[in-house]
């Protein structure tokens, strides 16, 4: 006998047996189905349980944020009887009249004979199904059938107030996972010409004390809590909106536009690689967007214009605390005040303002130093050098100064990011990394070296509320915990994430010599692996094998950020294509936009400046600057218009 549905998203790791039996009390009292009662009682993110149904049926999702944004045209509502919607739960979404193709979102994609019947009713030769929650696809129905202007707010409020952080555009859609028609045809995807962008998937956080009444580490964002007061801006917020602040600044400034967003997304990647927690990666970020405020703008300072013009040196000198004097009354973080006041401190002690040397800088001074200096020399020929300086050389800089003007540290870092080795990795791991938390500095580096020579991304910290930070924004996809953190500090972690949907099904390894008993309540407590620490070979073996696994589960990617300066196109193309990645490519130069959608490693559909097709993807194979963003888990919502190998045409492009 077929497995039930609560069945099977147990043993997929996405909610518990308490869950599950919440869900059909529930079930009992509104007639709903399972899945939908899960979502509805906030015991299971809606783009979760869509995934794992889209996997099961071999198609793709439409989540209820996405049909409360779409605009369907009345010719294509025209083509279902509003009675045959209401009755079977489907909405039509798009046709293809060339293909005579029709595009659906249904309960139950999986249902032959209804899209058969779908098929005969509008004239259609094929019908193709995405799936989606009946009470999503109720609201829909009422919004465009009826003109119900508030059919979704009940729904999407409901969302919010179970604990779901409000979507953004920076990831869409789901995985990739075959297509099929869910009608009369040969599989070939329905189109859709959906006028609306892909947003987040909506993502819960539920923070949860513990059964002995001991209440959970709650992380140090500000992000709203379920149930919380409206209107709190969370960290992240602040440092989105001061990043569209500052980019308009410095859009009149040729030689620096786009530097501090730059600035702020490399020396990000170079503190998150060095374990800073993410209370510090958002002071780094404040401080960066802030650097240049209130500073001469025909001169930039940096630590190695500085280093070479004793006079810049001296005015860098009474111009580096104006962003701070300037925001004294905003209460920037300290750490962002620091990095301020720090970043033309150098390594040997021969910077300025007050000589500071070696670790008496704090740590976001000398990641902002470093990869604000490279930046300078490859970016602007204003510098003091009077020339820009090719990267080769930008790099032999860091080097030759390492020790000297830079932390070699930092230095050797900023070094792995501007040659493309970090930025290639993760974009073949799709953005998936590994966190490593373990508080003995020796262990934790070889540790860490371990994972990395495995070739996945993967960073460190030290602490365990660092850890549970990381899971309450989901931060990795496995986490790896030494007990030297102390045994009810991990069982307090394990209880945190396999308490919360979202990470219920998170592969956690527990590294160290436990006895008998304390293994068992580790592995009760939800470790999937205690490993012992002698051979740091065979964890990360493990960890490699526990990441695969959940890729093969439909665990989903990240999206990754870069540019041209740090990855050539050349290079992003030929990765993207030999991987044979799916998804989509935006490219960004200046106002301009478009993008490439892939299927396993192969462009079927290209947008820029207004154009579509083949006239699109020749413009953008001719950028030779741009910023870039992946997003592995895009879903593509227009006909298909090509089929050419992504990694033939990186040998083409000219911006290499």
């Amino acid at each position: 006998m077929a497995k039930r549905l609560g069945e099977r998203l147990i043993e997929a790791g996405l909610v518990n047996a308490g869950a599950v039996e919440q869900a059909l009390e529930h079930q009992k009292i509104t007639g709903h189905k399972v899945g939908d009662c899960l979502v509805e009682l906030g015991l299971l993110q809606e783009t979760a349980l869509l995934r794992f149904l889209a996997a099961e049926f071999q198609t793709r999702f439409v989540s209820a944020d996405k049909l409360a944004k779409a605009r369907i045209a009345t010719e294509v509502l025209d083509r279902l009887p509003v009675r045959l919607a209401e009755a079977q739960n489907v909405l039509p979404l798009a046709v293809d009249p060339e293909r005579k193709l029709l595009s659906v979102v249904a309960a139950e994609p999986q249902n032959k004979s209804l899209m058969d019947e779908i098929a005969l009713v509008t004239g259609m030769s094929e019908v193709y199904a995405y799936v989606g929650l009946r009470s999503a696809i109720s609201a829909a129905i009422r919004k465009h059938y009826y003109g119900d202007p508030t059919a979704f707010t009940a729904l999407l409020e409901g969302a919010s107030t179970q604990g779901q952080v409000p979507p953004s555009p920076s990831r869409a859609g789901a995985p990739e996972h075959g297509r099929t028609s869910a009608g009369t045809g040969t599989g070939n995807r329905g189109g859709l010409s959906l006028n609306f962008r892909v947003e987040t998937d909506a993502r819960m956080r539920l923070q949860r004390g513990s059964s002995t009444g001991t209440p959970a580490v709650r992380p140090s964002t500000q992000r709203r809590e379920p149930g919380g007061p409206r209107g709190l801006v969370s960290d992240s917020d602040y440092v989105e909106t001061l990043g569209i602040m500052v980019g308009l600044l410095e859009q009149d400034r040729q030689r620096h536009r786009g530097h501090s967003a730059q600035l702020a997304r490399q020396a990000g990647i170079v503190g998150q690689r060095m374990g800073m927690p993410h209370k510090e990666l958002a002071a780094l970020s404040i401080a960066a967007y802030l650097h240049d405020l209130g500073k001469p703008a025909e001169r930039h300072f940096s630590l190695a214009s500085n280093a070479v013009n004793p006079e810049w040196k001296a005015q860098a000198k009474q111009a580096c605390r104006i962003p701070t004097r300037m925001f004294e009354t905003v209460h920037l973080p300290a750490q962002t005040n620091t990095i301020l006041a720090q970043m033309y401190e150098a390594w040997d002690g021969s910077g300025t303002p007050q000589g500071a040397k070696g670790e008496d800088i704090t740590l976001g001074a000398r990641i902002l130093a470093a990869v604000d200096s490279f930046l300078e020399l490859t970016k602007n020929p204003g510098n003091a050098l009077g020339r820009v300086l090719p990267k080769e050389q930008a790099l032999e800089h860091l080097r030759k100064h390492a020790g000297v003007l830079y932390d070699p540290v930092v230095a050797d870092i900023v070094i792995q990011l501007q040659s493309g080795e970090l930025l290639r990795h993760r974009l073949e791991s799709e953005g998936r990394q590994v966190l490593v938390v373990e508080p003995d500095e020796t262990a934790r580096g070889e540790l860490l070296e371990a994972v990395l020579k495995q070739g996945l991304v993967a960073h460190a910290l030290s602490t365990v509320e660092g850890a549970h930070d990381g899971l309450a924004r989901q931060d990795c996809d496995v986490l790896v915990v030494s007990l030297r953190l102390g045994v009810q500090d991990v069982l307090n972690l394990l209880e945190q994430a396999r308490s919360a949907p979202e990470t219920a099904g998170l592969p956690i390894a527990v590294v160290g010599e436990p006895d008998t008993g304390t293994r068992e309540r580790l592995l009760m407590g939800g470790a999937t692996e205690v490993l012992s620490p002698a051979d740091k070979t065979v964890i990360a073996r493990t960890v490699q094998a526990l990441l695969d696994d959940r890729v093969q589960h439909n665990g989903p990617g990240r999206v990754v950020r870069g540019s041209f300066d740090e990855l050539p196109p050349r290079d992003l193309l030929h990765t993207l294509g030999g991987g044979q990645k799916s998804g989509r490519l935006n490219l960004r130069q200046h106002t301009l936009e478009g993008y490439l959608h892939l299927e396993r490693g192969r462009v079927v559909f290209a947008s820029f400046g207004g154009h579509s097709g083949e006239p699109a993807l020749q413009a953008l194979l001719k950028l030779k600057q741009a910023d870039f963003q992946y997003d592995p888990d895009a879903l593509l919502l227009d006909v298909p218009q090509m089929d050419q190998d992504l990694a033939a045409l990186a040998g083409g492009v000219t911006g290499a």
